[in-house]
């Protein structure tokens, strides 16, 4: 065994250039698989380990009224209680900036869980007390850059201008989606009573965090034991794991699913190296068989090959990923609260290095046993036997790797319907990939003999070329076909976002959203807004929340078609309702039909259609709301669908006229107007109504931008990879194939057909290649791209078809035509030389 490791190093030493496509392709793949299956964990391991500190306790009442004295008695006779009072509002700096904001107070035993630090490092409470006549305030270090503050500088928030005396550096629980629906600022409860914001109708969210020894779900059902009247919400750490772990399963399912494609196509590329590879051994291999080596050493000589360069691959590819995981995971940190720890790594390190390994073995044990299988004739006049089937071991062997890479898929995937979805998927094209390539064969075959193709002797050469065996459209379909689809999909999805942002929205959306307008501030906002020029419309509409009650009659907790957790989640979550008003948000309606006013009989009701699927109504239900303490009826008229992207305010639903007029207390509103007078239009709201929240359209649509523009970045950087991926894989087909096309176009040369017959040829079967390539490309991206584009995002995209098959045509036309080029190059040699020549 020694002597045959120390053949197949020093074999390997003499010819293993040959195989830098193998290495290669390996590297990418694992790279990508490491890299993302590391992140993963590290952000995984931080976020669940932490989600006490996240959350803030171990529990957590949420309500829009303080609790009972009762209610609070018995939760600290149950645990440690700290309260924190949310309040969304707007915060003005001295050059009349603003920016949403969300407003925090803390009591004395905050945090429970975790440490606040702030700079200067100096107690809470005394950053945020009543001194030198001002309140003090501590803000979040991204806002201070947005708006350019600095520790000393005077803010407005509501009627008061406060002292920022401190940043806060760490905050425990901080919302992971703070910098975008608004990051917090520590203020007194004191202060936030003096500020005005604090109105009849105002909406405050009462969260109540809980450290208790207790069990979390056992003191939640204890909770609701002692309170079965009350509609509080009680979420546990573990509900908050749940959720944060089934988001970031399929987050990281997805980008595996993205490394194991990468991985798949670079299998491609180990096959066509091999085969190259073992194509220039063959006399190689007819000598040692000749001198008495056996078989079965040969392929442990071949076997332990593959092993060490794979093994140093999958390597390389796995120290790659980890650096880069490292490196993605000291920017996300300024995000997220991730524990960097290389340890960590060692396990999805050791998964990619297996993967890597096992793929090598998959797509290299066919190539190898054909070769093996040869007989010595054939081996000593330098060809393999084409059409010769796999020897049935051989065979074994490959279903053998193959299932272990399935079994190991459906393991490693966090996401079990991903993983199988992905398997499902990958046979599913590997057989669509079979009918289309019988196909192609079948139409290049009735081609190449019709009459039309008679004279055509470049064109005939071409088309037969696609349908003989071993023909290499198989190979092109699956890796350039492949990478090309990606690079579709992701061109189709990007482009129709930036439309989005930059067209449709800014040409159909207001320059000004309003939240929060209470019923004493209608007039004066609008008569402040209408007084500015441009204002082109002013629309708003009320906004009340409620519960559902009841369905049909029947109490919650008696639908049958729901089951518990749906129970209790639809009965404490809170519906926005509101009146058509125009129809501010512009729905659409999908069953059903608007209302003629005024209505007879039961107050008439559209409601939106997730919800509705949710809880399985149709029109002519009848849904019962909670509105502060009172309830009523209404019955669904209409069910509509949002317009995704574009739509401000997400109704749940839309009643009748005068149905919610005794609950309303505060409104929200449109203002269609440019981003110049929408500045002035804060400024002036800022002063009348501190209170309500104003949100330019354009600061929106900024941030969306460099979301999407880093979204973008990264989603060219992973087809880049599969890409290039892919054209290792074009490499190594030609490598493989090289000496086969260069003898045939030879021969032909020799019987009489002019070079230039033969290079045209050529030149007209890698256009063929690359069109087919692009149509296939074309139709799977689109089909990936356009539904979900269509029906989850709601953006009508087939236009933009064109913009994908340009790109398309263009990759892979100069990915193919660089191949043809080189074989060109190739062909200059003179024909003699050319025959005579064993390489």
């Amino acid at each position: 065994m020694r002597f045959l490791f120390n053949f197949a190093c020093r074999d390997l030493r003499s010819s293993g250039q040959s195989l830098w496509v193998f290495f290669a392709c390996l590297v990418l793949g694992v790279t990508l698989l490491s890299a993302t299956g590391g992140l993963y964990r590290l952000v995984n391991l931080s976020l669940l380990a932490d989600t006490r500190v996240i959350m803030g306790g171990d529990l957590e009442v949420v309500t829009n009224q303080p609790l009972t004295e009762e209610a609070l008695s018995w939760i600290k006779a149950n645990g440690v209680v700290s309260m924190v009072t949310e309040v969304d509002s707007m915060l003005g700096t001295e050059s009349d900036r603003f920016l949403r904001i969300e407003l925090q107070t803390m009591d004395a035993q905050y945090p429970l869980y975790g440490g606040l630090v702030l700079q200067p490092s100096r107690p809470l409470s005394q950053i945020t007390a009543f001194t030198n006549d001002q309140w003090g305030v501590a803000i979040d270090p991204t806002l201070a850059n947005r708006l350019d503050i600095k520790v000393g500088d005077n803010v407005t928030i509501g009627a008061l201008t406060m002292k920022v005396r401190a940043l806060v550096l760490k905050q425990p629980d901080r919302s992971l989606n703070a910098d975008w629906r608004g990051t917090p600022v520590l203020l007194s409860a004191e202060a936030l009573q003096a500020s005005g914001l604090i109105q009849p109708g105002s909406r405050i969210d009462y969260e109540y965090r809980v450290r208790t020894n207790q069990s979390a779900e056992a003191w939640r059902l204890n909770f609701y034991a002692a309170f079965p009247d009350e509609t509080w919400e009680v979420r546990t750490f573990n509900d908050r794991s749940q959720r944060l772990s089934e988001r970031l399963n399929q987050i990281a399912s997805g980008l595996l699913i993205i490394g194991f494609s990468t991985l798949f196509i670079g299998g491609l590329g180990v096959f066509n190296s091999i085969q190259a590879y073992l194509q220039g051994k063959l006399k190689t291999i007819a000598t040692l068989r000749a001198l008495g080596l056996r078989n079965r050493r040969l392929a442990i000589v071949y076997l332990l090959q593959i092993a060490i360069l794979a093994g140093a691959a999958s390597l390389l590819g796995v120290l790659i990923g980890s650096a880069l995981t490292l490196v993605g995971a000291s920017i996300v940190t300024t995000q997220i609260p991730l524990r960097i720890n290389a340890g960590d790594l060692f396990y999805p390190g050791i998964i990619a290095f297996f993967f890597g390994l096992l793929t090598a073995y998959s797509f290299a044990l066919p190539a190898l046993g054909k070769a093996l299988s040869t007989d010595p004739a054939s081996l000593f006049r330098g060809l393999e036997q084409k059409g010769m089937p796999l020897p049935r071991k051989w065979w074994l062997a490959t279903l053998a790797c193959a299932a272990v890479i399935v079994a190991m898929i459906l393991l490693v995937l966090p996401d079990t319907v991903f993983a199988v979805g992905f398997v499902m998927v990958i046979g599913a094209l590997l057989l669509i990939l079979d009918l289309v390539v019988r196909g192609i064969k079948r139409c290049a075959r009735l081609m190449e003999y019709h009459p039309l193709m008679r004279g055509h002797l470049a064109l005939k050469l071409a088309l037969a070329n696609l349908h003989r065996p071993d023909n290499n459209v198989r190979t092109s379909l699956i890796s350039l076909g492949s990478a090309l689809t990606l690079l579709v999909a992701c061109t189709l999805i990007v482009a129709s976002l930036l439309r989005t942002l930059n067209d449709t929205i800014p040409e159909e959306s207001p320059g000004l959203v309003l939240y929060d307008v209470l019923n004493g501030q209608v007039d004066g906002v609008v008569d402040a807004i209408e007084g500015l020029p441009g204002v082109k419309k002013v629309d708003l509409a009320p906004l009340v929340r409620g519960r559902i009650q009841a369905l049909n009659g029947r109490a919650l907790s008696d639908v049958n078609q729901l089951n518990e957790n749906q129970r209790r989640d639809s009965s404490q979550e809170r519906y926005k309702l509101s009146y058509l008003s125009n129809n501010i948000d512009d729905v659409t309606i999908v069953d059903g039909a608007w209302w003629s006013e005024p209505v007879s009989g039961l107050p008439k009701l559209a409601f939106e259609d997730r919800e509705a699927n949710k809880l399985g109504l149709r029109v002519g239900d009848v849904v019962t709301f909670a509105l502060q303490g009172s309830s009523f009826d209404a019955e669904i008229a209409a069910i509509y669908s949002q317009k995704g992207m574009q739509t401000r305010f997400w109704f749940e639903g839309i009643l009748s006229k005068e149905a919610l007029d005794p609950f309303i207390t505060r409104h929200v509103g449109a203002v269609y107007v440019d981003d110049e007078q929408a500045i002035a239009a804060q400024n002036r709201i800022a002063v009348i109504a501190p209170n309500v929240i104003t949100v330019r359209t354009a600061s929106l649509l900024q941030v969306a931008r460099q979301i999407l523009g880093k979204a973008g970045s990264g989603l060219a950087v992973v087809a880049s990879v599969s890409l290039l991926a892919s054209l290792l894989v074009l490499i190594s087909v030609m490598a493989a194939g090289r000496s086969r096309q260069i003898y045939e176009a030879t021969i032909l040369h020799s019987l009489g057909v002019r070079m230039a017959t033969i290079k045209r040829s050529l030149q007209l079967e890698y256009m063929l290649l690359a069109l087919i390539s692009s149509v296939f490309a074309i139709l799977l991206g689109s089909a990936i791209a356009l539904p979900l584009l269509e029906f989850r995002l709601k953006l009508p995209s087939a236009d933009f078809v064109w913009l994908g098959a340009i790109v398309a045509i263009a990759v892979s036309t100069l990915a193919l035509g660089s191949g043809a080029a080189y074989l060109l190059r190739r062909l200059r040699l003179k024909p003699a030389i050319l025959l005579r020549s064993s390489n």
